[in-house]
């Protein structure tokens, strides 16, 4: 009875131990930092790199591959490019960084931006700086509902994905104009929409994670002024988008980091 007795309390221990590692596990990601792509550094399939138009910088492939210091194979496979599809290429394509390169940043002292945010809150769908405002928000407008959250940003601004997910649907979206709509399993299957976009990034099947460059913003679709269009849906239901992120003057404070994930 009494070998019961110590066995119990033996798997009573053992199951505290996991759980409270678990919960700590929890904790300690759950206010952890985020890093945001920017202009310098930006990921597509886990790797460091920047996305290049080859056609505005008036440079070959193989030049460009060469000054990151990777082979141009290497390129056309992360972007599934054929010799045909450079022939007619008219969309930004990723570079991956080598090694050397990395360093080389590092040297001159360019970094990442990172915020403080919880794992269960999306982030602003914009690099955090002077130049974007709230120009519209979600309710009735010009006698229609309007279903999300527009953000006023200069053309070709940086959009990034709101939290972890993966690419549902990338393209062109009829008054979205060019859109991506990410899903969201991790944060209670919720989507978001990001819409009017100049160029996208991201394919559907992509996995994308929070702060990642996933478009260049627009003025496509239906839309008065170049802005970022951004929904928060719960079965297609339309959700205020404020009310899952830090009130936007406060996006603006970040902090210099390095290159620690």
């Amino acid at each position: 009875m009494k070998r019961n007795r110590s066995y119990y309390i033996i798997l009573v221990l053992i199951l505290f131990v996991v759980t409270y590692s678990a919960y700590a596990a929890y904790q300690k990601q759950k206010n952890g930092p985020v890093f945001l792509d920017n202009h310098v550094f930006q990921r597509y399939n886990d790797q460091w790199g920047l996305w290049v138009d080859l056609n505005a910088e008036k440079k070959s492939l193989l030049e460009k591959a060469s000054e990151f210091g990777v082979l141009a194979q290497e390129v056309m496979e992360i972007n599934h490019l054929t010799d045909a599809d450079l022939k007619r290429l008219k969309r930004s394509i990723f570079f991956p960084y080598s090694a050397e390169y990395m360093r080389n940043l590092q040297e001159k002292e360019l970094f990442r931006e990172t915020i403080e945010s919880p794992i269960d809150q999306f982030i602003w769908p914009v690099l955090p700086n002077n130049k974007s405002r709230i120009s519209s928000r979600i309710g009735r407008r010009w006698n229609t509902w309007h279903t999300g959250l527009d953000i006023a940003i200069p053309k070709n601004s940086i959009v990034l994905a709101a939290a972890d997910g993966v690419v549902e649907e990338a393209g062109r979206g009829g008054d979205y104009g060019l859109a991506v709509k990410i899903y969201h399993h991790d944060m209670n299957h919720f989507h978001t929409v990001y819409g009017h976009n100049q160029e996208l990034l991201v394919k559907p099947g992509d996995v994308v994670k929070k702060g990642q460059i996933i478009a260049f913003s627009g003025n496509t679709g239906k839309s008065t002024g170049p802005h970022v269009h951004f929904e928060v849906r719960f079965h297609n239901v339309y959700l205020n988008p404020e009310n899952f992120l830090t009130p936007f003057e406060e996006g603006v404070a970040t902090n210099l980091v390095g290159f620690a994930d």
